[in-house]
């Protein structure tokens, strides 16, 4: 996995977003990977994902209702401002 992130962060000059759970980022990816971008998907928190590490994305929900959209979605919810978004993006 970190041969992968080095070529995509080498390619586009960011770090790519790592998308997980909290139990397979604790118990596989670990310190490994704490300097990457993370979204974590941890469902029924109420106030924020249950991970040691600071996330950016946190996906609470996959049954989410959205008017004009027949089916379910994920809901996600960013961890910061849009300046800090900002900095995510690929220029």
């Amino acid at each position: 996995m970190k041969d992968f992130l080095d070529t995509v962060e080498n390619h586009y000059g960011v770090k790519p977003i790592i998308y997980t759970n909290v139990d397979f980022y604790k118990q596989v990816l670990k310190d490994d990977f704490d300097d990457y971008p993370l979204w974590v998907a941890h469902y029924l928190q109420k106030e924020r994902p249950q991970i040691y590490r600071p996330w950016h994305f946190w996906q609470h929900s996959e049954t989410g209702r959205v008017n004009g959209i027949y089916s379910k979605v994920d809901f996600n919810v960013f961890n910061g401002d849009s300046a800090s978004f900002k900095k995510l993006l690929i220029q």
